[in-house]
C-alpha cells in the first residue's frame, strides 16, 4: 500500500506524516466524489441548454455513480486496512504504555 507504517522513522516523524498522508487520502476522495457529482451536473446542464438530447443525461448518470461507487469501494478498502492497522499498532503502544506506568 502506498501510504504504508514506516517502523523505522521516528514516532514523532512518523505521526506527522501518517496524519498528512491520512488527511490528503479523504480530502482527495471528497474532491474525487464532488468531480463526479460535478460531472453529472454539467451534463445535467448541457441537456438544459438543448445541446444534449433529452434524457441523455439521466441515462449517464447511473454508470457515472456506478463507477464512483467502484472507486469509493477500492479506496475505502484500502483505507480500512490501513485504518485497522493503525488501531492494532496503537492499542499495541497503549498497552505497552499501561503496563510501565503500573510497574
Amino acid at each position: 500500500m502506498a501510504f504504508a507504517r514506516k517502523d523505522t522513522m521516528d514516532t514523532e516523524d512518523f505521526r506527522d506524516d501518517a496524519d498528512e498522508i491520512k488527511a490528503n487520502v479523504y480530502e482527495t476522495m471528497g474532491l474525487i466524489n464532488r468531480s463526479f457529482a460535478q460531472i453529472t451536473a454539467s451534463l445535467y446542464k448541457l441537456e438544459s441548454i438543448g445541446v444534449l438530447a433529452e434524457d441523455y443525461a439521466y441515462s449517464q448518470e447511473t454508470p457515472i455513480r456506478e463507477i464512483a461507487a467502484k472507486i469509493n469501494c477500492y479506496v475505502i478498502s484500502k483505507v480500512n486496512e490501513r485504518e485497522l492497522d493503525d488501531r492494532n499498532h496503537y492499542s499495541r503502544m497503549r498497552a505497552n504504555q499501561e503496563k510501565k506506568r503500573h510497574r
